[in-house]
């Protein structure tokens, strides 16, 4: 894992800059801003949004990365969003992933389909555990099953539901690479995740599909501030 990440900033080092702009953006985490990535359209790019400390907020890309090579070299359909390559930009390092559209060109998230009321409660939950059962599949270690990380992909009489985030641990340590080459453990770790988020994302999915505008969107977007006063970017 530590040969990986010195091969990602020689690439990250070498790389031409590529800028994007606060008008850009498409998403955000705790973490990372997932941008436009405006010369291809049909690609983001997830940056750290502190990028004086992008090594710790790239945790989950990292994860991203390994699975989505993982997937690629197998030759195998997944239900993930795959990377193509680590760039530098002016907002610090970022991680080109594809993105995951509809037939219309619209990045449609399972909580604004269940507010819609275009998709039951039940649906959902059953789609989840066709995605758990993909990747139980292949060996693709899966943790966090909020809604916003779930994407619809095609037409309304083809949906597919592809998961963009949300994989393996967020440290780059021996369990980590543990689950990302053992399949056994790999299926472990996701259902046991899944068996203690259930409850929690069934109650979350009835709330968005009943109304509620407290659980209609997600969390805002605070200010992007330095996460260290005196530090300054790598």
């Amino acid at each position: 894992m530590f040969y990986s990440l010195k091969r990602i900033e020689k690439a990250i080092e070498h790389g031409d800059e590529i800028v994007i702009h606060d008008n850009d953006i498409i998403s955000y985490c705790s973490n990372r801003v997932c941008y436009l990535y405006k010369s291809n359209p049909t690609k983001l790019i997830k940056v750290a949004r502190h990028p004086e400390d992008w090594e710790s907020d790239h945790k989950q890309s990292f994860s991203e990365w390994y699975v989505s090579k993982n997937i690629t070299s197998k030759g195998i359909e997944c239900r993930v969003s795959l990377c193509e390559k680590w760039v530098r930009t002016n907002k610090g390092p970022g991680l080109v992933v594809n993105r995951i559209i509809d037939n219309k060109g619209q990045s449609l998230t399972l909580r604004k389909l269940l507010f819609r009321k275009e998709i039951s409660v039940e649906s959902a939950l059953n789609m989840i555990e066709n995605i758990i059962k993909n990747f139980s599949e292949i060996g693709i270690p899966a943790s966090d099953f909020n809604i916003d990380n779930f994407i619809f992909e095609g037409d309304i009489n083809n949906r597919k539901l592809i998961m963009v985030d949300g994989f393996s641990p967020k440290n780059l340590n021996l369990k980590t690479h543990l689950l990302l080459h053992s399949k056994v453990l790999s299926n472990y770790y996701t259902k046991r995740k899944w068996r203690k988020t259930k409850s929690r994302f069934t109650y979350c999915a009835e709330k968005v599909y009943a109304g509620n505008y407290r659980f209609a969107a997600a969390t805002p977007l605070h200010d992007i501030t330095p996460r260290y006063s005196n530090s300054s970017p790598r």
